[in-house]
């Protein structure tokens, strides 16, 4: 056996040996998840794709609502308390999209389309908790070990690392897929609706404890029903539905509000108020999505 061989060998065994303590516990849930992939590996990948999906992106930099895009999230990554992510949190000037999405790492971004829906920091806070809570569960390393089982197991991540050319088309896809990252659209394939409730309250748990108030959870889910008509952005693309999200987020509510009590931090959190109006006439060119309004913290619109 030749030295590239058993490197190779080597590199096999040693992740196929993973899959012996694969079964790690998801934050706040608690649930056992099947994980073969190690965290470094799926960093590297997500912060890879991030740079190479925003490549064409119009992306809103230096204003006021890319400002609040990155302190509402950095406040949410801090009640993540993941210190070996590198969050990154962007703004795209798309204000057709509704849409927010994750890649592993912590790599977000959010459409501006999405803020007429979120409308203040509180609902913004939940979307962009539940974005985290998809990088903190792992849920893009939970779904390419699934896929990767059907692929062959861990040969088929070992392929894929070493970067060679025989993967067929659908290996390719079904594991860039896996990651979180898809072409229908240049819009991020959905995860399994398992995993969008998990991040839906692993998201309200950490909006809570971040100091916005979790009853705004289910009013983003009845303002998104509202805004598309009943028909289905890509955000609820596959996913559950807004029943089924509600009825979860209130079996939860109960543990958020304890949660937000204790938070230390909870002024301030409903001061950006945005409406359709901002981002019509071109709103969403340039300055990042328009003006916004501001609130004194009670969430009514001052003029």
């Amino acid at each position: 056996m030749n030295t590239r061989s058993m490197s190779r060998f080597t590199a096999l065994g040693l992740l196929l040996g993973l899959g012996v303590t694969a079964c790690i516990k998801v934050p706040v849930t608690g649930r056992r998840q099947f994980n073969l992939i190690p965290d470094g590996i799926m960093r590297s990948l997500g912060e890879s794709t991030y740079t190479s999906m925003l490549a064409d992106e119009d992306i809103a930099k230096g204003s006021e609502n890319s400002s609040v895009i990155k302190r509402v999230g950095q406040r949410i990554a801090d009640s993540a308390n993941q210190k070996d992510y590198d969050w990154e949190f962007k703004l795209i000037q798309d204000s057709d999209t509704i849409n927010a999405w994750c890649l592993p790492g912590g790599k977000i971004a959010v459409y501006t389309g999405l803020l007429p829906v979120v409308q203040n920091e509180a609902g913004l806070a939940f979307v962009t908790g539940h974005e985290v809570g998809h990088a903190t569960a792992h849920h893009g390393a939970e779904r390419l070990s699934q896929q990767l089982a059907v692929l062959g197991g861990m040969a088929g991540l070992y392929v894929y690392l070493d970067k060679k050319s025989d993967m067929t088309d659908k290996q390719v896809a079904t594991v860039v897929a896996a990651v979180g990252v898809g072409a229908q659209g240049a819009v991020i394939l959905p995860f399994s609706r398992a995993h969008e409730k998990e991040a839906d309250v692993i998201g309200m748990m950490y909006m809570a404890k971040a100091g916005y108030p979790p009853e705004e959870a289910p009013k983003v889910w009845d303002r998104m029903e509202e805004a598309t008509g009943g028909g289905m952005p890509a955000i609820l693309s596959t996913h559950p539905s807004n029943e089924q999200r509600k009825a979860n987020l209130r079996e939860w509510m109960p543990k958020a509000k304890k949660r937000y009590k204790r938070s230390s931090a909870r002024s301030g959190t409903q001061q950006t108020l945005w409406t359709d109006s901002d981002f019509s006439g071109g709103g969403s060119s340039g300055s990042g999505g328009g003006g916004k309004k501001t609130t004194g913290g009670g969430g009514k619109k001052t003029n």
